[in-house]
């Protein structure tokens, strides 16, 4: 692991991010946006399902509206997140709260395809099951972005 850390803060692509100002800050904002599209798509399903929003709509149609808008936020995320990291491996790889955002990155991720997806996209779950689902997403989803947040401020 320690000799793919290395390799990836001696790359090529490592030094044309830390070679000027503005190579950082263009992919950071990718990055963003990014968080932005996931969280924000989450956040419109799971308040959908608590009758917060959108109420005449289906949940189905809401969870097929919105998941464009996931699958470009996570796109966007796994080409700038990589970049993001090389620019900074060593310190990345030390990171305590880079890796719990790893961590629950994959959960959320497993959870959202794997259980409250499905859930959402099926008119026959029932409301209590699709409401304990909103809610294990938002906080899988809500984890992430602290963690994100986390590694900014806490190294």
């Amino acid at each position: 692991m320690t000799a793919f850390v290395e390799w990836c803060q001696a790359s090529a692509l490592s030094d044309f991010m830390r070679s000027a100002k503005w190579p950082f800050p263009t992919v950071e904002i990718f990055h963003f946006v990014g968080v932005i599209l996931v969280f924000g798509s989450m956040l419109v399903l799971n308040l959908r399902i608590f009758g917060r929003i959108l109420r005449h709509a289906p949940i189905p149609q809401v969870a097929e509206g919105v998941a464009p808008l996931t699958a470009i936020g996570l796109a966007a995320q796994l080409v700038s997140g990589p970049v993001l990291f090389v620019t900074s491996a060593l310190k990345f790889s030390a990171s305590t709260p880079f890796k719990w955002k790893l961590l629950l990155l994959v959960a959320a991720l497993i959870y959202h395809f794997g259980v409250h997806r499905r859930f959402a996209m099926d008119p026959e779950t029932p409301m209590s099951k699709l409401r304990i689902s909103a809610a294990v997403s938002a906080l899988s989803w809500i984890g992430v972005v602290l963690a994100g947040l986390a590694i900014s401020l806490l190294g």
